[in-house]
């Protein structure tokens, strides 16, 4: 339940660009095609072409890899239909199996693609979202065995030197099972759809997402996290690449990611569209009046409010108004 539309790409590419993290300019790598078998494209960019961490875009949410001496770890799947692009897309890099999964949440536009990666030996989720997907009918029966294999309740430590990985979570947002993922060595933090875009989040209150709690989540991410430059939002929007003017036969690409002042703008999004929502309230407002009169700092006005006016109701349902 992502609420969000990423661009469909014409074909699959994978594109290893990148600059160096904290780097002042861009860092020229070739765009190489590839030709997969199948239909569904997605798109692999590196961070920082002198490691071994890249993104997908394309095919609901936003997946991560890291490349290790003997495996790869993926952070969510994408829609169904999606994974063995993101398997196929991969091997353009490297021939190790995807034997880690980490969801940042239950929605399957975040975990559908699951099945389609064979050699999976491990899934690691909050405690939270398994007992979502426990519910979900695309984890019943036979592919029960795709359902998280290790939990976490508020912080788990993956791996030594530069391939550390913290997991943290930090209160209900999005739904009561998001996870953060911070590379604390790259400097790079993905958090799902607890910043899914520069846009109203949705909030799936049937899972536990909470309005009220989502600005109060934000603000620990960006008081807590120490470090982090880069961030990977959970959708498209807002990050790809620009085509260089310099570029000539090959494609020569910079990234466009977030960064942490981005994260910090977004946090103070959510907590200023919780504030307006409940001034509304004290004068008497109904949710319906509140979300036609919304106004916001000129700061937010390139923000998507396509989910506004139901986040508006979701935060009323929860403080008991109208």
């Amino acid at each position: 339940m992502s609420g969000y539309s990423p661009a469909r790409l014409t074909a699959m590419t994978v594109w290893l660009v990148g600059a160096a993290v904290g780097g002042t300019g861009p860092l020229l790598l070739m765009a190489a095609p590839i030709a997969p078998q199948s239909q569904h494209p997605v798109k692999m960019l590196t961070l920082n072409p002198l490691d071994v961490l890249y993104v997908f875009l394309g095919g609901g949410g936003n997946s991560l890899a890291l490349v290790r001496t003997d495996e790869i770890v993926l952070v969510d799947a994408k829609q169904p239909g999606f994974g063995r692009a993101v398997l196929e897309t991969v091997q353009a890099v490297s021939d190790r199996p995807i034997t880690k999964m980490i969801l940042t949440h239950a929605h399957t536009d975040h975990t559908g693609g699951i099945g389609e990666l064979p050699n999976l030996t491990e899934i690691i989720a909050h405690e939270n979202t398994k007992a979502i997907m426990e519910k979900m009918p695309a984890f019943a029966g036979k592919n029960a065995k795709l359902l998280p294999t290790r939990t976490m309740k508020d912080r788990l430590s993956l791996f030594d030197g530069p391939d550390r990985m913290e997991l943290y979570y930090f209160g209900a947002g999005h739904t009561n099972g998001d996870l953060v993922v911070v590379w604390p060595t790259k400097r790079v933090a993905y958090l799902g759809d607890l910043f899914p875009a520069k846009a109203a989040p949705v909030i799936d209150t049937a899972n536990g997402g909470s309005g009220v709690a989502f600005p109060q989540t934000l603000n620990r991410v960006v008081s807590e996290l120490k470090g982090v430059v880069r961030v990977i939002s959970g959708h498209e929007q807002g990050l790809g690449t620009e085509r260089s003017s310099n570029a000539a036969s090959v494609d020569i690409s910079t990234p466009q990611t977030f960064l942490w002042n981005d994260l910090i703008e977004y946090a103070d999004f959510n907590r200023d569209f919780l504030a307006a929502v409940q001034a509304s309230m004290k004068t008497g407002q109904t949710a319906t009046q509140a979300a036609s009169t919304l106004k916001l700092p000129d700061k937010y006005r390139n923000y998507d409010l396509a989910q506004a006016k139901a986040n508006v109701e979701v935060i009323y349902k929860e403080l008991g108004g109208r």
